[in-house]
């Protein structure tokens, strides 16, 4: 066997192994369980901030719009480092300010372990009236 042909051997294999490994990654973030062309308004207070890996996410009771319930719920979002990219800081958010937040609530409004509601975030207003990420509203293939 040539040379060429080893190292060709080598780096094939090397991809092979690089495509099986990153495919439970891209799988790992699905937003299927949201529904993507309904937003939900909530104004309320957040009651706790989770800022880890691989998703931060924050709790906030308040009041809903539309047919959704008002009280607790949880908003995942994506990653910190990407967050940060988007203009986050760690300190955005902390407990007890006051917010609005934009979101795309679980298709079945199943109440989570600890009671709440679940949303994916699109975008908050915070305390001091500065805004993080789409706050007119519209979500994808929003009718609204």
């Amino acid at each position: 066997m040539t040379k060429v042909k080893r190292i060709s051997k080598k780096i094939g294999a090397a991809l092979v192994m690089v495509g099986a490994l990153s495919a439970p990654i891209m799988g790992h973030h699905s937003t299927a369980a949201f529904d993507s062309n309904s937003v939900v308004i909530i104004e309320g207070e957040v009651t706790q901030v989770r800022w880890i890996n691989p998703h931060a996410s924050f709790k906030l009771t308040g009041d809903a719009s539309e047919d959704q319930p008002d009280g607790l719920w949880t908003i995942e979002m994506t990653a910190p480092n990407v967050l940060i990219n988007q203009g986050w800081k760690r300190n955005s958010l902390r407990v007890g300010d006051k917010v609005t937040v934009f979101a795309n609530p679980l298709h079945n409004a199943v109440t989570l372990n600890d009671g709440s509601q679940g949303g994916l975030y699109l975008g908050v207003i915070l305390q001091d009236g500065s805004t993080l990420g789409r706050t007119d509203g519209e979500g994808e293939g929003s009718d609204r």
